[in-house]
């Protein structure tokens, strides 16, 4: 896989969970704690890890086997989120993030998280890790309309906020969303293959880059 062409941008874009925080055994806990107060049988974590970057909503389907179109679906998803809030914010950063952003601050280089996540959550985690004091960009889809990714909005409304090009921005991310989205709003993105994905699916999405490791997005800056 291609790892870089070291290009130098000045906006580097980020996606959350998968990416700059690890959130698998938060998530895990959560959906095996309901699952538990269900009487039905618990999950396996390598599984659970894999499925963190589709949401809350992936982790019900499956944990339960269901889809979006059950009458329980909405309701187990919530009773999932309201587990979660009790523990989301003993996620940490994944091993290299916290020296990422430190270069990134040393060089003033601009950035931001752009995520699928709730406003509430993302929110609350930007400013218990502090990240609101090195950049004031966090997007999430209450500020696009609900719109998620793959939909461009949030990305193209993180580059309108700070005004440089597309071709100065790139978004990293760990998921074929965040490269979909990305493609759609017509910016260069880098796959994050420390994240979540296996390495089956990760061949199957074509990302303009490819990073092992968060330092290794030292290049791109």
């Amino acid at each position: 896989m291609q790892k870089s062409l070291n290009k130098k941008y000045k906006y580097l874009l980020f996606d959350l969970d998968g990416t700059l925080l690890d959130t698998a055994h938060e998530f895990h806990y959560s959906l095996n704690l309901l699952l538990k107060d269900e009487k039905l049988p618990l999950i396996d974590f390598s599984l659970v890890r894999n499925m963190v970057s589709d949401g809350a909503g992936a982790l019900i389907t499956l944990g339960f086997g269901i889809g979006s179109e059950n009458k329980y679906f909405e309701s187990k998803k919530q009773k999932l989120l309201k587990i979660y809030q009790k523990v989301f914010l003993k996620s940490k950063p994944f091993q290299g993030i916290n020296s990422l952003i430190k270069e990134l601050s040393n060089k003033e280089v601009a950035w931001g998280i752009v995520t699928n996540k709730p406003k509430f959550f993302a929110d609350k985690i930007f400013n218990e890790l502090e990240w609101n004091l090195k950049t004031d960009i966090l997007i999430c889809p209450d500020d696009v309309g609900k719109k998620s990714k793959p939909d461009p909005s949030s990305l193209n409304l993180a580059i309108e906020r700070k005004g440089f090009s597309k071709n100065e921005t790139i978004y990293i991310g760990d998921n074929w969303r965040d490269i979909k989205a990305a493609d759609n709003a017509q910016i260069a993105s880098i796959l994050a293959l420390y994240g979540y994905l296996d390495k089956e699916s990760a061949a199957n999405i074509k990302a303009t880059f490819y990073v092992d490791k968060p330092t290794d997005i030292f290049s791109f800056f």
